[in-house]
């Protein structure tokens, strides 16, 4: 193992300059429903197949959805899968693409059940007016706390916002404009989300969808998403930060364009189609979704990035359970290297105001007798991270990143070892038991009161962090 300190840039250095050299992954999160709608979660890789283009696609790795209880932990012992897989929604009432009929009702309808909700932890509130404009009512991150009781007190700010549009749609936005500003939105709320845990969702209520085709394009079919202008770049966007609009049609009357205009929103994004439940019902369907999905990666080969639209397609083998997923993608061509892509996903929970679960951790620390500093005992769940088997000895290549925080933002600049095991079959099969053991000291300044651990695979760029008090 060999351990050097970077800066925060993680500029080029020879560590970083020894991972691996796989292509990009495409990110999948299935769900699976039983014939009475019921989640199906123990199903495993060899149960789906994935086609690309009608070409088979091979799986490079495969989770079941956590179902395990949390552990244990000792004192001084911190884990990052304390709970459920975490969720983060963020409802986004649109009124650009709502019809005047429909808009006023709508919000009363909204006044009075969004307080319904069981918990508004998790959830945010944002508006997008007549303008374009994309207006927070409960927004994410500071300065509105994760607070659960927001949306019983959510009316007034409401109200606030919309009372101040009560007029008709500006005359000089026009179609294509409507779709710029609906699809900016998306992406702006997608950026913001991709900084959290977990799934992330925008749940988007409207009832309609105005698209412009591309003149560049030939129109030789009815399909939205091959044809509308900035499509592809939406697209792109929400796959990159993982997250999935699910269209929610709450007030008025839809035709069938409509319709499936919505249900290729949902289909595009890996997201689902609501028509005329109430907010809690969605809102709760939309998390269980989210707690019951499978993360499945799979390799579509360096010849697939094209700039084309492809279309996937994926069963599975056991009897009476249906699969759902994004049908989707752009593939536009990642000229990052591997080194590159490693270098962000470890930036990305560098900086990430929480943590992320992908990869299991526990970490134990004692304080160094006679220095300021602590000892870790880091255990890493092998069974989140990508192994390659060959004569009976299992070998990985992951990043541990050891980061110094002042409270609420990181302190000087961390340090990262690379973890490249080599385990026998025994030793392979008590880290699935204990976990994988790295056990470095740390440390630290009278400055430091919180220390984030992060581990990073490889292969798949999966990240799994845990932040914990020292002091």
């Amino acid at each position: 193992m060999s351990r050097v300190v970077i800066t925060l840039a993680l500029a080029a250095s020879g560590l970083l300059a020894q991972a691996p050299t796989p292509g990009p992954l495409i990110r999948l999160y299935p769900v699976a429903v039983d014939a009475g709608g019921q989640p199906v979660t123990d199903l495993t890789a060899d149960d789906f197949k994935i086609t690309d283009q009608n070409k088979p696609g091979t799986i490079v790795a495969f989770h079941q959805p956590r179902t395990e209880a949390p552990p244990k932990l000792d004192v001084l012992e911190f884990s990052n899968r304390t709970s459920r897989a975490p969720h983060t929604t963020a409802i986004l009432f649109d009124m650009i693409n709502l019809v005047d009929s429909d808009r006023n009702e709508a919000w009363k309808t909204l006044d009075k059940t969004l307080p319904q909700l069981e918990s508004g932890e998790h959830v945010y509130f944002y508006v997008l007016n007549l303008e374009g404009t994309l207006i927070p009512i409960h927004q994410m991150g500071a300065p509105a706390p994760d607070d659960k009781t927001w949306n019983q007190n959510v009316a007034a700010a409401f109200d606030k916002v919309m009372k101040a549009s009560s007029h008709a749609r500006p005359v000089q936005i026009g179609a294509e404009e409507q779709q710029k500003r609906t699809f900016k939105a998306f992406e702006d709320l997608a950026n913001t989300l991709s900084s959290f845990p977990g799934r992330r969702d925008i749940l988007w209520i409207a009832n309609g969808l105005t698209t412009v085709d591309d003149p560049k394009l030939e129109a030789s079919n009815g399909d939205w998403v091959e044809k509308a202008l900035y499509v592809p770049h939406l697209g792109v966007t929400l796959a990159n930060d993982g997250v999935a609009v699910d269209p929610y049609v709450f007030i008025g009357n839809v035709n069938a364009d409509v319709n499936y205009n919505m249900d290729q929103m949902a289909l595009l994004t890996g997201g689902h189609y609501y028509s005329r439940q109430d907010v809690k019902t969605v809102v709760n369907q939309v998390a269980q979704d989210a707690a019951s999905s499978y993360t499945l990666l799979y390799d579509p080969g360096p010849d697939n990035w094209n700039n084309k639209w492809h279309h996937l397609h994926a069963t599975c083998e056991r009897k009476g359970a249906k699969v759902q997923l994004r049908e989707r993608y752009y593939a536009v061509a990642d000229s990052r290297t591997p080194v590159e892509r490693n270098k962000a996903g470890l930036m990305a929970a560098f900086q990430s105001p929480g943590d992320f679960a992908a990869v299991g951790l526990r970490v134990k620390f004692v304080p160094l007798d006679g220095k300021a500093g602590v000892h870790l005992e880091i255990r890493i769940d092998p069974s989140d991270l990508q192994w390659h088997e060959q004569a009976g000895k299992y070998s990985g290549a992951f990043y541990c990143l050891i980061s110094d925080r002042n409270g609420s933002a990181p302190l000087g600049e961390p340090s990262v070892t690379d973890l490249q095991p080599e385990l026998t079959a025994d030793q392979y099969k008590s880290a699935l038991k204990d976990g994988l053991p790295f056990n470095p000291d740390h440390p630290i300044s009278d400055a430091v009161k919180q220390v984030r651990v992060i581990v990073l695979d490889q292969t798949t760029n999966e990240v799994g962090s845990i932040t914990f008090p020292v002091k």
